[in-house]
Parts: C-alpha cells; sequence; structure tokens
C-alpha cells in the first residue's frame, strides 16, 4: 500500500475520534457507575430552590416542626382556654379533650386549622402573617400538647359544693395547717427523691413555669387568673407557706405532687390550671427535680 492510502486512512481515523470526542468529551470508564441523564423536560435548575428562600423577617410559615408538649402547655393556657377550657373540655368552642381530629386528622392538619382558622366558626387565625400571635413553632408546641389531653379519663360532671369556711389563723397551741394538696390525685413520683440541677432549674423554670407564675415566681408580678378564687396564678417566690418545710425531703414530695399530677385551681372557671407534667409526661423526672431544685432554693431551702 502505497503512501497516498496510508495518510487517507490516517485522515479517517483523525475524523472518526474528534467526532467521537465532541459526542462524549470524558469517556465514563467502564468500572464506575454509568452517569444518569436527564431528559430535556427534566433538566435541573435553581429555580425551584430559589423559590422556597425566605425573605430574612418575612412571616412564611414553614409548617408542622417537632413541637414540645411543655412549651405548648402555657402556650395553650394563656391563649386558648377562654374559648376551649383549661382542662380541653369546652366551653363555646368544641371540646379538645378526647378529640377525634386530633387524634386522627394529622398533625400537619391540626396545625393548619389552627394557623390558618377555620371560616364560618368563632375559630381565628392564629399564626403572625394572618394577624395572630404565633408562630411556627409555638403553634407546632400546642398540637403537641393537644396530644396530651387524648385517651384520658373523661371530667367529672361538677357539683355544687358548700361554701368553704374562712381559714382563722391557727391558735399557738395548735397544729400547723395541712400542707396544700393538688386537686388532681397522686403520690409522689420518682423526681421527689432525686438530686436536681439547680443550674439547669433555672433556665428550665424560665422555659417551662414562668409564663403562667412570672419570671422566677415572684409574688409583685400577679400573673391574673380570671374565674379563679385566688383571682392570679399562686406566685412561688414566695410559695405557699403550708408547702415549706425545713425538711427538704419532705419540701420536695409537697412540689412534686403539684407538678406530677396537676391541679385545678378552685373557682366557678379559672382561666389558667396547672398541667400535669408528670402525668402527661410533658417534663422527665430529671427535669422536675431539676424544677424542684430551683423552687426550693428561691424559698431558702436547700
Amino acid at each position: 500500500m502505497d503512501t497516498t492510502h496510508w495518510k487517507l486512512i490516517g485522515l479517517i481515523l483523525i475524523g472518526v475520534c474528534l467526532g467521537l470526542c465532541g459526542c462524549n468529551p470524558n469517556p465514563q470508564p467502564e468500572y464506575l457507575t454509568p452517569i444518569p441523564t436527564l431528559a430535556p423536560a427534566g433538566a435541573a435548575t435553581l429555580n425551584p430552590a430559589l423559590q422556597q428562600v425566605s425573605v430574612p423577617g418575612s412571616l412564611v410559615s414553614a409548617g408542622m416542626g417537632q413541637g414540645n408538649a411543655a412549651i405548648g402547655a402555657a402556650v395553650f393556657l394563656k391563649h386558648c382556654t377562654v374559648c376551649h377550657g383549661v382542662q380541653g373540655e369546652g366551653v363555646d368552642a368544641p371540646t379538645l379533650r378526647n378529640n377525634q381530629y386530633v387524634q386522627t386528622g394529622g398533625d400537619d392538619s391540626v396545625f393548619g386549622t389552627i394557623a390558618d382558622g377555620r371560616s364560618g366558626t368563632r375559630m381565628p387565625a392564629w399564626f403572625l402573617n394572618n394577624g395572630g400571635p404565633l408562630d411556627d413553632a409555638q403553634i407546632s408546641d400546642v398540637v403537641a400538647y393537644l396530644h396530651t389531653l387524648q385517651n384520658v379519663p373523661a371530667l367529672p360532671t361538677a357539683t355544687p359544693g358548700p361554701p368553704q369556711p374562712t381559714e382563722a389563723p391557727p391558735a399557738a397551741n395548735e397544729p400547723p395547717p395541712e400542707p396544700a394538696r393538688p386537686s388532681n390525685p397522686g403520690d409522689a413520683g420518682p423526681a421527689a427523691a432525686m438530686a436536681g440541677d439547680l443550674t439547669k432549674g433555672v433556665s428550665e423554670f424560665g422555659q417551662f413555669c414562668a409564663a403562667c407564675h412570672g419570671p422566677q415566681g415572684r409574688e409583685e408580678v400577679g400573673i391574673p387568673n380570671p374565674g379563679s378564687d385566688d383571682g392570679i396564678v399562686p406566685p412561688l417566690n414566695p410559695i405557699d407557706p403550708t408547702l415549706v418545710d425545713p425538711d427538704p425531703k419532705i419540701f420536695s414530695v409537697n412540689l412534686d405532687l403539684f407538678i406530677e399530677h396537676g391541679s385545678v385551681p378552685s373557682g366557678p372557671a379559672p382561666l389558667i390550671m396547672m398541667p400535669s407534667f408528670g402525668d402527661s409526661s410533658l417534663l422527665s423526672d430529671q427535669q422536675i427535680a431539676d424544677i424542684i431544685a430551683y423552687l426550693m432554693d428561691l424559698n431558702g431551702v436547700q
């Protein structure tokens, strides 16, 4: 074969190589997984992601998140009890206690009802962007708290009782009055015998208790509780003197009973009640022990 033929074959091979390189500039090695391809209509773009980016400070709801039932209890008691009752029993709105919609409707749906309200009813929209006072996290917390009101015993029918006698101060030779007890029955829980972390108790009280009892539980704050005999949420600093005992073990039990089981204040229609942080698993035993340690410290018992 002469030189002319060899040159012609060489040019043909170069053309073939250039053509292949133009179609696949980076050939995929045989031992690797093939690179997937996108159809023209499915080409990836950043537009969907950019459209979902919220402007800083905007009030677009992010939807249902992981709620904290203990925080939700305070939000519920502050904003929802006027219509739904302190125990979710319903006043002039549907009962939320053992409510089928809460149990089967799905958290996202319940979240949406709270955030957007319900047309044709007195249920307003509670989300900030809809003119309400709550953000995403607070609404999620309320949804989590509503679950603690499900599959619980029915409330007893209220019957009028005799008027409470006015307490007279004990005489010098009389024993001190019995310590106050919550309206909900039950024995002391494990937290009463546990060592609490005072430092953690400070922040946990602020997170879970201060909304109703005020910062540091101070008496002068006087959080209103319409419909209760006292008219305010009981102060914790100082606390009811019948609960205080120089023996830390006894004082701890007296405090734990209220935190574990909760209590409904006496009165015709109290707006705020004490949630059952232990029975409803709103707080862990250690968190309750931490809060007890802080309350004891506030009242001069170590």
